[in-house]
């Protein structure tokens, strides 16, 4: 029996209708090359094309995907498929809710119906986004770890009075959560919008001045992992030596393990979980 893989399937499918390499890239806006290294296995389509591809191909997707010997991951892409139907559900009552808030929001009762609506929905929404990166990332350590906002008991049991800390997060909307979350701890903070801005703000401030520096990962200009190796690199042993956590939603192993090789002293994932956040905070402090 001959032995079939996805590259040879969409090769077969391809000829039978015949189309050449350069005629299926075009209907999919990819390049030759493309079609080429999916034929040959060398690559997988993305995601997002595999509705068009099956289309075109005449075959619908579940056929297209499911029975192949190097079956893993065409397995797993279309699983992903189905469960990215799981984000546009909740996503959609987010949006609505959001402009309802806006168009009532001197209506008290209205206003927190739409509120509780968007948390409900923003909960459903990242169970299904941490479903799928379970799907891609399961041989990775992905993790699959529901998380919550914090309760005001939380953060004013963890007193980080007269502690300054450096958040280095490019994202306006997340150093504001951050600045909420750290201000009812009584901990000072302080902001960097890109890993080489918290590089420059380590080397100026005064030695010993940040108890601890937040560090998005993935960030313009510098990302965090860069900005991390250049700080502990730095000569003077009080700057090179301060606490670093990663605060990032990249969380799967080989994201910690570049964390922590980079010279990371610890990491919490995003959405972040206070208990996590205040735990690894006391523990470096």
């Amino acid at each position: 029996m001959n032995q079939t893989t996805l590259g040879s399937t969409i090769r077969y499918l391809r000829k039978k209708h015949g189309l050449t390499q350069a005629m299926l890239a075009e209907r999919l806006n990819v390049t030759d090359k493309a079609v080429s290294k999916w034929e040959r296995d060398l690559s997988y389509p993305d995601i997002t094309l595999l509705p068009k591809l099956s289309a075109e191909l005449e075959v619908t997707l579940e056929d297209l995907l499911k029975e192949y010997i190097d079956n893993e991951k065409p397995r797993k892409l279309y699983r992903i498929f189905e469960m990215s139907h799981d984000v546009r559900t909740p996503l959609h009552i987010i949006l609505g809710c959001a402009d309802m808030a806006i168009t009532y929001r001197d209506d008290p009762k209205r206003l927190t119906r739409y509120l509780k609506n968007i948390r409900i929905s923003g909960e459903y929404l990242l169970g299904a986004i941490e479903r799928i990166a379970d799907a891609v990332s399961c041989d990775e350590g992905g993790i699959n770890k529901r998380r919550r906002m914090p309760s005001g008991g939380e953060c004013s049991a963890c007193d980080l009075t007269g502690r300054r800390i450096l958040v280095a997060e490019d994202m306006a909307v997340n150093r504001e959560i951050a600045l909420e979350l750290l201000k009812q701890t009584g901990a000072k903070t302080e902001f960097a919008v890109n890993g080489a801005d918290c590089v420059e703000k380590v080397k100026n401030a005064p030695a010993g001045h940040y108890d601890m520096i937040l560090m998005d990962i993935k960030m313009p200009v510098m990302d965090g992992i860069e900005a991390t190796r250049l700080i502990r690199a730095l000569p003077d042993a009080d700057r090179a030596g301060v606490p670093i956590v990663a605060m990032t939603a990249n969380v799967t192993a080989r994201d910690r393990n570049a964390a922590f090789s980079s010279g990371m002293n610890g990491f919490v994932a995003k959405p972040v979980d206070t208990g996590d956040l205040f735990s690894e905070i006391k523990r470096l402090l």
